[in-house]
């Protein structure tokens, strides 16, 4: 069968060859590279217009250049109509072109997925989040759009652009609820997006497909230990960037460990986590990260981030509103104990309890509690991390995941 998939980033193999694998996509390309059952082509988004078809292993990459007049890009920062369209006009073309028995695409929260309208064959979205439920989420509580008004004070420009940033939230949300009224196939992998799929399409079939775990942390012979009981707790997050992250919920939390008078350190990795962002929550919580023992380490590589992981104490996560994130699983195949706030898919990975900590979203005190009372216990952290790796390696092995990609493929294009 001749799949073609669409994604929004540029895959390893296309710039480096066979070089190490990065993202979870690049991982469940991996698995098919030896399926003489299936021909992949990859269509991407690509930056570089001299950006070229090649193939590689036998893997077709297709990059998709994209190109917006004056008016066009004025347009496109407050409605996702216009990259719908040109986006769809891409999709078709590359449909066209390769004639594929099945589409596969990663995220309805890009317009990819609006092909469905014009194709004959089966479309399949392998669901990542969800613009409807996160615009939701989009704000803590007691949070809202003055909050940055009250920060950048007269800066008007800033200002304006808190606004547009509204305004292209709610006309995706808009685009997104399209497609998945037009696209009847999914793969999910959690109890929250088999039960969104079925409200978003009372119509849809759903495939269970478990997420690809960039290799490293599959192979690594590096795991989490038990530390002394009387050692600083270490705690640790990947990926807070945004609001429904739980920014605020991570400064407040380490506001009431701090005043409990726990000696800890709070390490958090990943790019992107903006001046203002930081700003505006420092401001309404009217205390500030590093006072209270919260440091931002920055974007790391795989090899740094088994280092951290494996040399915390717990893996923490604050966030609003996620479906799987690929943080928790990769701290759970190291081994590591993990305590999370109760929302979206992330009571799926840790077996309702069974395999971490679940509390209440926006619960601080909650949250420090647990922390303190999990950093003090080693026999039930051990019991985390036994049963935790445990779950995790089954749930993401290579081999567990391809058959469940095929049958899902065999199904559609049978």
């Amino acid at each position: 069968m001749r799949v073609l998939w669409f994604e929004i980033t540029e895959p390893s193999r296309y710039r480096g060859g066979n070089s190490v694998l990065s993202g979870w996509q690049d991982s469940l390309e991996q698995i098919l590279l030896e399926e003489k059952r299936v021909e992949l082509i990859v269509a991407f988004e690509s930056s570089n217009p001299s950006d070229e078809v090649k193939t590689i292993d036998g893997i077709t990459y297709v990059p998709l250049h994209f190109s917006y007049s004056l008016s066009d890009k004025i347009k496109k920062m407050i409605s996702w109509g216009v990259v719908a369209k040109k986006t769809v006009e891409k999709a078709k073309s590359v449909v066209d072109a390769y004639r594929p028995d099945l589409v596969h695409v990663f995220g309805c929260e890009w317009p990819y997925g609006l092909v469905a309208k014009f194709v004959e064959i089966p479309v399949v979205i392998h669901i990542q989040g969800s613009i409807v439920a996160l615009e939701n989420a989009l704000y803590p509580p007691k949070y809202n759009i003055w909050n940055y008004i009250k920060y950048f004070k007269l800066n008007l420009p800033r200002i304006l652009g808190a606004f547009i940033m509204e305004l292209n939230n709610a006309s995706r949300k808009k685009m997104e609820s399209e497609v998945w009224s037009v696209v009847d196939n999914y793969m999910g992998r959690t109890h929250w997006d088999f039960a969104l799929s079925k409200i978003m399409n009372k119509n849809r079939s759903y495939f269970h497909v478990d997420e690809m775990i960039r290799p490293l942390f599959l192979s690594s012979q590096k795991k989490w230990k038990v530390k002394v009981k009387n050692d600083k707790i270490k705690l640790f997050s990947i990926g807070c960037a945004v609001f429904w992250k739980g920014m605020d919920m991570m400064l407040k939390t380490a506001k009431v460990l701090k005043s409990a008078g726990v000696d800890f350190e709070w390490n958090v990795a990943g790019g992107d986590f903006s001046k203002s962002l930081k700003g505006v929550i420092e401001k309404t919580e009217d205390c500030k990260y590093i006072e209270n023992n919260v440091h931002f380490v920055g974007s790391l590589p795989p090899q740094d981030l088994i280092e951290y992981l494996t040399n915390t104490t717990i893996y923490v996560h604050t966030a609003y509103m996620e479906n799987s994130p690929n943080s928790i699983c990769e701290a759970m195949l190291l081994g590591v104990p993990v305590i999370s706030t109760n929302v979206g898919g992330i009571s799926t990975l840790l077996g309702n309890g069974e395999c971490g900590v679940l509390v209440p979203a926006n619960d601080p005190w909650q949250m420090a509690y647990a922390i303190l009372s999990l950093s003090t216990d080693n026999e039930k952290m051990e019991y985390y991390s036994k049963k935790g790796m445990e779950i995790a390696r089954e749930r993401h092995s290579a081999e567990n995941i391809r058959k469940q990609l095929l049958n899902c493929y065999e199904t559609l294009t049978n």
